[in-house]
């Protein structure tokens, strides 16, 4: 059994596999301020919850969005036990032909959800993840990720309105929005921020369809894609496991390599 671990900024994912079989997912919160220690705990009590021991763990694969944490992540695998721990990242082996002008930019996550991708689905192909940034990427006919889009995700977009304009409130953003003409200010926010990300995901689509000349294949991951893909006109793959499955899948390619 191995753990496929993604540290974003506000949540932390870990999927235990065995072999290409998940045995369980689940999500920690991410905290800078917690310790190696701290996070083998809870890495710990999450495999008790799911019935397994830190025993039978036999590797890990971390992708971090969060540079500084990776290296807590790393010791908080090994507390549990010492095993081999690889990081997405230059050297390791995923597959992925990445046509940017500096592929060490390209998020880890990214990287991950676009092997998994390229196992399953057609391409030309879009991935469109819904995390703290919504991010679009493109992926060609030669199997290659050729770049995309980065915006403002959803619970960051919200929170820039409550914090920045007084009389705005928090609302809950898996509320399907009655009407694009919402006629009160929780009703008026649940349409901008929900069918207008509908919108812009379905704009972003159409643009790609004129760059690849044809209609690519669109598959959505990460927090509220149902909930936003659901006003989309475009239909739209739904695959909430495509980052672990992902990582799992860099994980059995690199098992056998050098620490």
């Amino acid at each position: 059994m191995f753990l496929a671990i993604n540290i974003g900024n506000a949540n932390i994912l870990a999927a235990a596999y065995e072999g290409r079989e998940k045995l369980f997912c689940s999500q920690l919160r991410t905290d800078p301020l917690k310790t190696a220690d701290e996070y083998a705990i809870g890495l710990k009590n999450l495999l008790q919850l799911y019935g397994f021991s830190p025993d039978q763990l036999e590797g890990a694969i971390l992708s971090c969005v969060a540079p500084a944490l990776a290296g807590t992540l790393r010791q908080a695998v090994r507390l549990l036990r010492e095993v081999r721990v690889l990081t997405v990242g230059p050297g390791l082996k995923t597959g992925l032909n990445i046509r940017i002008d500096n592929p060490a930019e390209l998020g880890a996550d990214i990287v991950a959800t676009a092997v998994a991708a390229l196992e399953r689905y057609p391409v030309p192909s879009l991935l469109v993840n819904f995390d703290t940034a919504i991010t679009v990427m493109g992926l060609d006919e030669r199997r290659s990720l050729i770049g995309g889009c980065i915006s403002p995700g959803v619970r960051l977009s919200l929170e820039a309105l409550y914090t920045h304009a007084a009389q705005l409130p928090q609302i809950d953003l898996t509320r399907r929005p009655g009407s694009v003409a919402g006629t009160s200010t929780v009703a008026s926010m649940e349409a901008g921020l929900i069918l207008g990300t509908a919108s812009m995901v379905d704009g972003l689509i159409d643009r790609f369809a004129a760059l690849f000349g044809c209609a690519p294949a669109v598959i959505a991951t990460g927090e509220l894609c149902r909930s936003i893909t659901a006003h989309c006109a475009h239909s739209i793959q739904v695959d909430e496991d495509l980052l672990t499955d992902g990582l799992a899948l860099i994980y059995l390619r690199n098992a056998r390599g050098p620490a």
